[in-house]
């Protein structure tokens, strides 16, 4: 037996006894396929019934299988234009390859930032800018190295790709100016005219609420932590790896550590102040700087995948499935178990993601070179007998090769 035969194996036993989620409308979908066998997709699908999808996955076993977020009147037809679109779930994607900072980071620790970054678009701006109810969402583990959330209610069905890339241009905040989220007022100081900034109260909601809570409560005292612990360079990392400007980080940096009249830095009267105005503190040209740093922090910028959302033909990821590359299944999420899903836990992931078909057997592998796993077994190195979610996960990457059963 290879590796193909063996995960094919492992697939079917997993196919045989799920209870696999259907989508709503399940019948207007598109359904797609990668094979074990096969380099091509094999998509412009449509079933009948759930009895026709299981036979489908116990016969052929996909190594990957998707459905499409969009409704159609005839949806195997092989024409785009002949489907004949009718509504599309909104979807966001998020997933490591969009996200810089995970590159070069064990498997765990990527998952650590998706998931924290994908809480923060969920709670801050689904929910609370975007008003929509728990009930109306659905929030997916891809199974690999991300997480998909969908709204499903019927005033977001009829969006076309315009309307939703007005949706994520909102998430990133796209072409924002990020001055018109704070008052600036005229004032006279030292008979001198300047620019008096004033936050707005949290209760303006939207960006106009996120950069004060930010500006107010969250990130001085962030930036005050990170200078005590790791100095000036701590500090010019920080703003560098947001801004991606060496030089105006530079500069932030400075004014961040010059001397007020208190003898103090600036760096921690802004984390005291409890005062709307307290963007005084700083100079013009590094306040606008520290501005720009602010609505790049809050930004969910890159990291949601913007085809995803406003591709109203998009297949994603079937919920309930095996994702090929892991072992893994693609879990449905509530949100409250959303909030508590800890990928850097292997508790965590044999709790929520790994099947139960994978927990019983052992089997053999040999490793092509020392590797780390997000298990409890986490180092592998040479010939070894381990649980078969251990085989199937090293095995599916190309990390190890299937010798036997154990």
């Amino acid at each position: 037996m290879g590796n193909k035969e063996f995960l094919i194996g492992r697939f079917r036993s997993y196919y045989k006894n799920a209870d696999i989620s259907l989508p709503p409308r399940f019948t207007m979908r598109e359904y797609g396929f990668l094979f074990f066998d096969k380099k091509y997709m094999m998509r412009h699908i449509s079933f009948k019934s759930k009895k026709e999808i299981k036979l489908f996955f116990l016969e052929k076993v996909p190594r990957h299988a998707y459905y499409s977020t969009a409704y159609y009147q005839d949806p195997g037809n092989k024409s785009m234009e002949e489907k004949k679109w009718l509504g599309a779930d909104l979807i966001f994607d998020l997933d490591a390859d969009h996200i810089p900072e995970t590159e070069g980071m064990s498997y765990k620790e990527m998952l650590g930032v998706v998931k924290k970054e994908a809480y923060r678009l969920v709670k801050d701006f689904i929910l609370d800018d975007f008003g929509f109810d728990e009930d109306d969402i659905v929030i997916t583990f891809s199974g690999g190295r991300g997480f998909h959330i969908y709204v499903r209610r019927d005033d977001v069905f009829p969006l076309k790709s315009d309307e939703r890339r007005e949706i994520v241009n909102y998430i990133t905040g796209e072409g924002a100016d990020v001055l018109k989220f704070i008052q600036v007022e005229d004032e006279y100081y030292r008979r001198k005219k300047r620019k008096k900034y004033v936050l707005y109260p949290e209760s303006a909601g939207g960006w106009y609420r996120k950069v004060t809570r930010e500006i107010m409560h969250n990130n001085p005292a962030y930036l005050l932590e990170l200078f005590e612990e790791f100095g000036k360079e701590g500090l010019f990392q920080e703003f560098n790896s947001v801004l991606q400007n060496k030089k105006l980080s530079k500069i932030l940096t400075s004014e961040m550590l010059k001397k007020t009249k208190k003898n103090s830095m600036k760096l921690v009267d802004l984390a005291i102040s409890n005062e709307s105005t307290k963007l005084q503190i700083l100079e013009d040209y590094p306040r606008d700087i520290y501005l720009q740093y602010i609505k790049n922090k809050i930004s969910i910028k890159g990291e949601t995948d913007e085809p995803v959302t406003t591709d109203i033909h998009r297949l994603i990821r079937f919920i309930g499935s095996i994702h090929g590359k892991t072992g893994f299944m693609v879990k449905k999420l509530s949100y409250e178990e959303f909030k508590d899903f800890n990928p850097l836990n292997p508790k965590n992931l044999l709790n929520y993601v790994i099947p139960d078909e994978f927990k019983i057997h052992e089997s053999k592998i040999i490793t092509k070179n020392k590797i780390e796993l997000p298990f409890d077994v986490d180092v592998l190195d040479g010939e070894e007998c381990v649980p078969d979610y251990v085989a199937v996960f090293a095995v599916a990457r190309g990390m190890a090769d299937f010798v036997s059963k154990c």
